[in-house]
């Protein structure tokens, strides 16, 4: 748990400061992640699942100009990668929030947004309106997902024991 945590943090940071130049090391952790997960598929389903969740949400909220990026179409690569490393936590690291559904609700709500101000703070990430007003919008959103991500994964990992 406490190497999930740590690969999870240093993957964040070097992501946000050197983006796509840090994704080799990022995917270097996740490959390390997978090779000692118990539950290899439903790791990986989860993470490639994750990932276009979260791929698809922050870039809506890109083209809803809630922020910016220095990209058109998608969001930044470095951040797709993140997104990855972000699923990986669900099941090891951010466990502990699995029994409670008012736990997960209340995480959502107050932390994953404040990744995206120390985003902002540290020029990965424009906003384009006010902090607060983008805080409670991020708040928002990651209240609920943080539910349904914990939904998705008991889901995907009760499929793969029914597999075995």
């Amino acid at each position: 748990m406490w190497l999930n945590i740590l690969g999870f943090n240093i993957s964040w940071l070097g992501l946000v400061l050197y983006g796509n130049s840090f994704i080799v090391i990022a995917l270097l952790w996740l490959g390390i992640h997978l090779y000692k997960a118990n539950q290899r598929q439903a790791e990986l389903s989860l993470i490639v699942v994750v990932s276009i969740i979260g791929t698809v949400i922050d870039t809506v909220l890109m083209h809803l100009n809630i922020f910016t990026f220095n990209t058109v179409y998608f969001i930044p690569l470095w951040l797709m990668v993140l997104w990855a490393c972000f699923a990986a936590t669900l099941h090891h690291s951010l466990s502990f929030l699995a029994k409670s559904k008012a736990l997960q609700f209340t995480c959502g709500l107050l932390f994953p947004p404040l990744s995206y101000v120390a985003g902002a703070n540290l020029h990965a990430v424009t906003f384009t309106y006010e902090l607060f007003t983008t805080y409670m919008i991020l708040s928002i959103i990651w209240a609920l997902l943080m539910v349904s991500l914990f939904v998705l994964k008991d889901k995907i990992y009760a499929t793969e024991r029914d597999h075995d």
